[in-house]
């Protein structure tokens, strides 16, 4: 995105201009939800986090540091809605049933680069089971293995963004990962 667009919409939003709050929420509102989604696993549960980091982060604009890109200031945000709104339920599922906004973790799939069904179909159950079993994972390995492997950010990033240290990051995407083995065990013929 346009740092300095941002910027100028970021500037007349502080002096309540209703049109830029708009038009900065319209820039975002896609990745916002992509990854609250992530998060969230739900279309209806990433709705309301989507909602809410766009409504904290235009009330904290005052907040905001213009020398800096908006979009990992944002991203902070959003992580940090996604975060509380982990700690206060318990660790959902994604529904096998509901279609799948965004590939949460495969990224270019196999099944967008071929016509064959049988390849389609076995990738998406591949690709199901590992969003299922995403899911499951504890709200903080949950963060660092979506920061990492779907936001593409480097340890450094994690960090900052989540307010982790260093170390932290890495341990919990260690576990992360080392949980994603064990629940993967046995399908399709993966072993420990």
């Amino acid at each position: 995105m346009d740092t300095n667009a941002d910027h100028n919409l970021i500037l007349r939003c502080r002096e309540g201009d209703d049109e830029a709050c708009r038009l900065l929420l319209a820039r975002y509102e896609a990745y916002v939800y992509r990854l609250c989604y992530r998060f969230a696993g739900t279309r209806e549960d990433a709705l309301d986090l989507t909602q809410e980091a766009l409504w904290k982060a235009l009330v904290g604009l005052d907040g905001f540091q213009l020398n800096r890109p908006f979009q990992p200031w944002l991203r902070k945000v959003t992580v940090n809605v996604c975060l509380d709104a982990l700690r206060r339920t318990q660790p959902k599922t994604v529904s096998l049933d509901q279609p799948i906004a965004e590939d949460l973790v495969l990224g270019d799939t196999l099944a967008d680069r071929t016509q064959d069904p049988a390849a389609v179909a076995e990738w998406r159950d591949a690709r199901e089971i590992l969003q299922e079993a995403v899911s499951r994972l504890p709200p903080q390995y949950r963060l660092v293995l979506v920061l990492r492997h779907q936001e593409g950010l480097s340890y450094e990033e994690i960090a900052q963004t989540a307010g982790l240290p260093l170390g932290t990051v890495k341990t919990h995407l260690f576990r992360a990962r080392r949980q994603l083995r064990q629940a993967l065990v046995g399908v399709y013929g993966w072993e420990e």
